[in-house]
């Protein structure tokens, strides 16, 4: 089951990643409401699993992510009308990946420090994400601003028209899955050295 969930965050992750714009300026609300949703959703949690609700907690949790989720847009489109709209229904995606994180993967008693700091990760991870993206499709780094964006031009992205392709969809999906496929190669040569450590340690202890 826990390997299952692990695919469906995942699934959620290439959600928000592939189908949002390819800029670094609607990167960074979305990153942030991920931080913000999945930190104030364990806080939530930690406090509401001292009254042993069982089943109910999962509903109160989702329900309490939801929650928070609408608001943030409310906010969003206060600060920026044009970016709120861009971005329209994306802005609840990471209510997924924010109670996957609060509630299924979490320990029975998550730390809010833990889950900051794996929020953290998770939003760098995106950051880098959609500003590679970004520079190579559109040659600038781009910020969020109340009038939309604000672009500041590193070259003309025109002179390098094949590049653009990484703004789209197709070339997105392209980096995540190159991305997945470097770092699982990595998880199974780090699995392979740590069997073989504990092999080594159980024959020297025979020894």
């Amino acid at each position: 089951m826990k390997k299952n969930l692990y695919f469906v965050f995942i699934a959620a992750s290439f959600a928000l990643l592939a189908t949002a714009p390819g800029r670094l300026a609607y990167g960074l609300p979305l990153a942030l409401e991920l931080f913000l949703l999945s930190v104030s959703a364990t806080a939530f949690n930690s406090l509401t699993r001292k009254f042993g609700l069982g089943d109910l907690q999962e509903i109160l949790s989702l329900s309490f992510i939801i929650f928070m989720a609408t608001l943030y847009k409310q906010i969003l489109v206060l600060f920026s009308p044009v970016i709120a709209l861009t971005l329209s229904f994306l802005v609840y995606i990471p209510a997924a990946s924010a109670f996957l994180l609060a509630e299924v993967f979490s320990s029975p008693s998550p730390s809010v420090s833990d889950n900051a700091r794996l929020s953290a990760k998770a939003g760098a991870f995106s950051l880098l994400f959609f500003l590679f993206r970004d520079v190579l499709g559109y040659g600038t780094i781009s910020l969020p601003v109340a009038g939309g964006i604000k672009e500041l031009l590193l070259f003309n992205a025109y002179d390098t028209g094949f590049l653009s392709f990484f703004a789209t969809i197709p070339g997105s999906l392209l980096i995540l899955i190159f991305c997945m496929s470097l770092l699982l190669a990595l998880q199974t040569r780090l699995n392979i050295l740590e069997k073989a450590e504990a092999v080594e340690e159980d024959k020297n202890e025979n020894d």
